[in-house]
């Protein structure tokens, strides 16, 4: 049990310091050697605890889905108005800001070659899809939609969030994350 646990612990550190180079250099030039300099284990460990680089890239987006959904579910357990809260914590600072928002292009920009990131990006999004149809099933006039209808509101939240994010990406003055969030809010209360 303890011997599982370490290497559950060790793993974990290689996928945050995979992530953590990703972000300050880039998928290209997130070598095994760095990774392992920032894990502070030797490069020979981590083929021992990932077959390829492609197995460290989707756990890594995994653990990328895993930070941000956390936060944005906790929001649910917080509030009486899951989805606005949710709506305010996807359209923060704490979401779109230089670091997760540099590493999720990175994955986007690996993921036109590799299906493997393309799969770990595909079930990112099905993972937020689900957490906010979850949410939208507790507005009365969302919850008698259909599956489907509500499947294509949640896919356009998750568009109107990466659009803005992509447009604060490329230039911050001119997007205002908090203009956004209140006219996606505005949005929803037409419902």
């Amino acid at each position: 049990m303890g011997r599982k646990s370490m290497a559950d612990q060790r793993r974990s550190k290689i996928v945050q310091a995979f992530y953590k180079c990703v972000v300050n250099e880039g998928f290209a030039k997130s070598s095994i050697r760095k990774v392992a300099k920032e894990a502070g284990v030797l490069p020979s460990t981590l083929h021992h605890y990932f077959k390829d680089k492609n197995e460290m890239i989707s756990e890594t987006v995994e653990y990328y889905t895993t930070l941000l959904s956390s936060e944005f579910i906790s929001q649910k357990k917080n509030s009486n108005k899951s989805l606005a809260q949710g709506l305010e914590y996807i359209f923060s600072s704490a979401m779109i800001n230089e670091e997760h928002t540099g590493f999720f292009l990175e994955c986007l920009a690996e993921a036109r070659h590799n299906p493997k990131v393309r799969d770990s990006i595909a079930k990112l999004f099905c993972h937020f899809r689900e957490i906010i149809i979850d949410q939208l099933n507790e507005i009365e006039t969302i919850k008698q939609m259909n599956p489907s209808q509500k499947k294509g509101i949640a896919s356009m939240i998750i568009a109107m969030h990466e659009g803005i994010e992509l447009q604060w990406f490329a230039d911050p003055d001119a997007v205002s994350l908090e203009d956004s969030l209140n006219f996606t809010k505005k949005i929803m209360e037409k419902m």
